[in-house]
């Protein structure tokens, strides 16, 4: 009688045991099942970023575009990504220091990019610009001076060395654009 409880006690924890592993087992596919649904491709991300925005969703737009940057880093959108959001930021927010950031992050994160170029650009741009807040002409000019250094050959360069140029200045004290200002 003795080796039959023991026996039905062995039989039980064996049966516990598979028990818990099946548990186990169903809950670990079950959260691979949940993650797996939730995230989207780069390209929905990017899309859904889009669409969001033209329908201005400018919130849902942003959070589409972080998700794509969070999931895929080293995606080729994540640069656009990540410009599109200061874009978003200056254009459609009108704020202007989470521009500044977005476009620091596609210089930091994404040098290598094309969209490094243009976002170095608009840092300075931003600096040396009254409508954009309060300029900070040295700021602007380290900008512009590292976007020379950087990127001698690009079709922005004479841009930004009239930008330089003209660093302080009026509209009005620069013949080009007198007939702008007039």
């Amino acid at each position: 009688m003795i080796a039959d409880v023991n026996s039905a006690s062995k039989k039980m924890r064996s049966t516990s045991k598979m028990k818990k592993l099946i548990i186990i087992c169903i809950s670990v596919i079950s959260l691979m099942i949940i993650s797996c649904e939730g995230t989207k491709t780069a390209e929905e991300y990017f899309t859904a970023a889009e669409v969001e925005r033209n329908a201005k969703n400018i919130k849902a737009s942003l959070e589409s575009l972080d998700n794509l940057i969070n999931h895929y880093p080293e995606h080729l959108l994540s640069p656009q990504a990540q410009y599109l959001m200061g874009d978003i930021y200056m254009n459609d927010l009108r704020d202007f220091d989470n521009a500044i950031s977005s476009y620091t992050k596609v210089v930091e994160n994404f040098s290598g990019s094309s969209h490094a170029s243009k976002a170095l650009f608009m840092i300075g741009y931003f600096y040396a610009n009254p409508t954009y807040g309060e300029t900070d002409l040295e700021k602007a000019s380290s900008y512009y001076n590292l976007f020379l250094e950087k990127f001698p050959d690009h079709e922005l360069t004479p841009s930004v060395q009239f930008e330089i140029d003209n660093l302080g200045r009026d509209i009005n004290e620069i013949p080009v654009l007198k007939h702008i200002a007039s």
